[in-house]
């Protein structure tokens, strides 16, 4: 197997900026982290730049990239539209709480609403991501039950350093 260089850069920055906003949000709500605004503010821009650029790097191994739209809209059969889906939604409880983080100290209340949703939303993106490739049939070795838990395990090993 000889994987795209994009498909390769998606899934390493994209995963590792998951795993980065999964540990910000789940330590930042239960207050093992500081709200402290610069820390905040370079652990969130990280995270998000590396989703973005992981996001944008996929749509170079699309045969037709101004067609990226249609495949958002295959959730209900699709783990790639899912994955999809799921990483445009997480964007926005992510910049909540940052905001409250950054902006305000804050992440009770509806900040703490909005953590909690970042976290959740980042692991199943991760799932669908993981899900993506353990359902191909032509690689016998990925189709197993591990592969989410090893893309989980991935996401948080290579986030946890940043």
């Amino acid at each position: 197997m000889h994987p795209a260089a994009s498909v390769i850069l998606f899934t390493v920055t994209s995963g590792m900026g998951y795993g980065l906003l999964i540990l910000l949000a789940l330590l930042g709500v239960t207050g093992a982290l500081p709200l402290a605004a610069g820390f905040g503010l370079v652990g969130f821009g990280v995270a998000l730049a590396l989703i973005t650029a992981g996001l944008l790097a996929s749509t170079f191994h699309l045969g037709h990239p101004e067609r990226a739209w249609r495949a958002l809209s295959q959730w209900r059969t699709s783990w790639l539209s899912r994955e999809g889906m799921l990483s445009i939604a997480t964007y926005a409880p992510a910049l909540v709480f940052a905001a409250g983080w950054v902006l305000a100290g804050r992440g009770d209340g509806l900040f703490a609403l909005a953590g909690w949703a970042t976290a959740l939303l980042a692991v199943a993106t991760v799932l669908c991501t993981a899900m993506i490739y353990a359902s191909l049939k032509p690689i016998p070795q990925w189709r197993n039950r591990w592969v989410p838990a090893g893309y989980l395990a991935m996401a948080l090993a290579t986030g946890a350093p940043w």
